[in-house]
């Protein structure tokens, strides 16, 4: 990790902010406080991860290039008085990011909504740096490049919680909340300006991409995906996360995940080698589209001891229907096992050996689509 570009918290101590709630009594109030509890969503770890993932096309071969992301979150009928000591259950989107200059660098970005056992609720966010191996005998190697962690008060676990996450042309990523008591965009991250990130597409990624050699080695890679994260299993029935209405921000505005299947820890890629925590979330099952859930946006995940299985579809929607007005904030207008990586180093030295020529690099897949900003005016709802 980078101690000059990791958690920097103490430009933020001086901001905290207080919200007066509306609509509700004269005296409630919301408050939003930096911490130093950080819950990091960690990639290529023993973190339990289970995921629904945005899907372009059922190929699963067709990326878009979003300038922002945003999904709706709440915890109902938790009771954290259940969770096993020191553990906590985040519930948010993950999206990747790329280099145009760096083809085997990617950017990891996580924004969480989190609840400890204590009971307390926090807005979690920040970004990896990861390099993919390369031939002959380059690791993988990763960098958490900041994080950041605001405790909410004053707001139930059973509100739902817009998260939005959005790129502006000069490198800063802003980070907002929406209830229906505040809407805050909290100060920018300057991700260009961060030590070796100064050729980062200034967008995120969506869709899936083939990625790695042919069978027994190769993988999907998910851009955006949208699901669950705890270090330990929580296996009590007085928990839920409900994640509803993931949307990015194309062309012509903000519109719905129109398809969307399940993915695992175990293969949650973002890149040819790093995934979201790395191990599947077993025992945790979901309810979606036409499995007890009326909403055809929509992930509600609980534990009964059944494991939601990967490759599941959640939802499929014709393209019409993500075109209707969502709500977001106004102010923004697995670790590879070790047979695993042994086996595909060894077929990347293979072909190194038997075609001098060739070096064996991932390139970047084509875009199908981009969309550009030029003000914060124009996120706006759909």
């Amino acid at each position: 990790m980078r101690a000059s570009s990791l958690i920097l918290l103490s430009s933020l101590l001086a901001l905290a902010l207080t919200f007066r709630a509306f609509p509700g009594k004269a005296g409630d109030t919301v408050g939003l406080v930096p911490t130093d509890e950080h819950h990091i969503a960690e990639i290529n770890s023993d973190q339990l991860y289970v995921a629904g993932y945005h899907v372009n096309t059922p190929d699963l071969s067709t990326l878009e290039s979003p300038n922002a992301t945003a999904i709706t979150v709440s915890f109902p009928s938790t009771e954290p008085s259940h969770f096993p000591p020191d553990s906590w259950l985040g519930a948010g989107m993950f999206v990747q990011a790329q280099d145009y200059k760096l083809y085997n660098v990617d950017y990891a970005f996580y924004t969480m909504l989190v609840v400890d056992d204590s009971g307390d609720l926090f807005l979690d966010y920040g970004m990896h740096q990861t390099r993919e191996s390369t031939s002959p005998l380059q690791w993988p190697t990763a960098d958490l490049l900041y994080a950041y962690a605001w405790q909410l008060q004053g707001i139930d676990l059973s509100t739902p919680v817009t998260l939005a996450a959005a790129w502006d042309q000069d490198g800063f990523v802003y980070y907002s909340i929406l209830t229906t008591e505040i809407n805050v965009t909290f100060p920018p991250v300057n991700v260009a300006d961060l030590p070796g990130c100064e050729s980062i597409i200034r967008r995120f990624f969506a869709g899936t991409y083939n990625a790695g050699l042919a069978f027994p080695f190769g993988h999907y890679v998910h851009y955006f995906q949208f699901g669950i994260i705890s270090p330990q299993l929580i296996p009590d029935s007085h928990w839920a996360a409900r994640l509803k209405e993931p949307r990015v921000l194309r062309r012509s505005g903000w519109q719905l995940v129109d398809t969307a299947w399940s993915t695992q820890g175990d293969i949650s890629y973002i890149d040819y080698d790093w995934k979201w925590g790395g191990e599947p979330h077993h025992g945790v099952s979901a309810q979606y589209y036409l499995n007890q859930l009326e909403n055809p946006y929509e992930l509600f995940f609980f534990y009964n001891g059944q494991t939601l299985p990967r490759g599941t579809v959640l939802w499929q929607n014709a393209s019409t229907a993500s075109k209707r007005a969502v709500n977001v904030p106004s102010a923004l207008s697995g670790r590879p096992s070790g047979l695993e990586f042994v086996l595909t180093l060894i077929a990347e030295i293979a072909v190194l050996i038997g075609t001098a020529t060739l070096t064996l690099k991932l390139r970047k897949p084509s875009i199908s689509q981009t969309c550009s900003v030029s003000s914060f005016s124009h996120l706006t709802n759909a």
